[in-house]
């Protein structure tokens, strides 16, 4: 996974590596989408959560810069231990989201609300400096800083919780859903996703479970088929051996040389000859063949 993972990074410059202009345009369509439909409430946000607690706050930006790996790290290896049917889905479904976030981040350029101008948010986690490529963002090992829509973060809090869900008992499910709504405050208060950011991403885990699962009916029909094939083979080696050790008595020789066989023997003919003449009425045509007399053969 950690491997995907840095791959995904690495493909941020198969991108436009400064889409700057597009980002910040589609941003404010964003918002002006949010307005329409009563979801503009980042910055308030923010707000209501420095003013209740700064050192909250601050929780929330290491929660953001760091929680997210820790909750997909933990998942994977308890699921790696206690069942590995169940972390090979989390980890075909991890990898389908970073497929399609990629396509979504290179058709879709998005600044995140802490690159918006006017807007009138703080970019906590590059004050607290945890955004480790800030000075040179278009390196080698940068991330896509436009890359806001969908939230991957929120995308793969929210698989923590479905995991959580599906295979864990009570205290699991309980952590599974206070972890993603931790992670749904900190993209928010930390300034790098809007609240549609969210959505687009639980949109984009529902597809990659669909697919995970897509993918998951054909493996198991095509196992089938192999399977199936393999048994025939099985049997058809199985009855060519059988085959092979039936003894088979050779009766050729007999009924060609006269040489004898268990049992019994062959009795050559007496008497065997041409036939004579025999005066043929008219209109008919005459005939000659041999004639065999006395050709037996003696078996018990």
């Amino acid at each position: 996974m950690g491997v995907a993972y840095l791959a995904f990074a690495l493909a941020k410059n198969l991108t436009d590596p400064s889409p700057v202009l597009k980002a910040v345009s589609n941003g404010w369509g964003v918002i002006r989408l949010e307005t329409a439909l009563a979801l503009n409430h980042e910055s308030f946000i923010q707000q209501i959560i420095a003013r209740l607690s700064l050192g909250l706050l601050i929780a929330l930006t290491y929660f953001y810069a760091v929680g997210m790996w820790l909750g997909l790290a933990g998942t994977a290896v308890i699921l790696f231990i206690k069942n590995r049917a169940a972390y090979v889905q989390l980890r075909r479904t991890f990898m389908l989201t970073m497929l399609l976030g990629a396509v979504v981040f290179a058709i879709y350029p998005l600044a995140p609300p802490r690159f918006m101008p006017g807007l009138g948010m703080t970019d906590t986690v590059t004050l607290l400096g945890l955004d480790p490529t800030a000075p040179n963002s278009d390196s080698v090992i940068s991330y896509n800083r436009f890359a806001a829509m969908p939230s991957l973060h929120y995308a793969w809090a929210l698989l923590v919780m479905v995991a959580a869900f599906k295979f864990g008992g009570r205290r699991a499910i309980i952590v599974g859903f206070s972890f993603q709504l931790l992670m749904f405050v900190a993209i928010i208060a930390t300034a790098n996703h809007y609240i549609l950011d969210a959505l687009a991403g639980a949109l984009l885990l529902v597809v990659a479970i669909y697919l995970t699962r897509q993918l998951e009916r054909h493996e198991s029909g095509i196992t089938r088929m192999a399977v199936r094939i393999l048994s025939l083979r099985e049997t058809e080696i199985s009855w060519r051996e059988r085959v092979s050790q039936i003894g088979m008595p050779d009766l050729r020789g007999p009924f060609i040389t006269g040489s004898a066989i268990p049992g019994g023997h062959a009795a050559p003919p007496t008497r065997a000859g041409v036939a004579p003449p025999v005066p043929a009425s008219a209109g008919t045509l005459l005939s000659i063949g041999p004639l065999f007399d006395d050709l037996t053969l003696v078996l018990p």
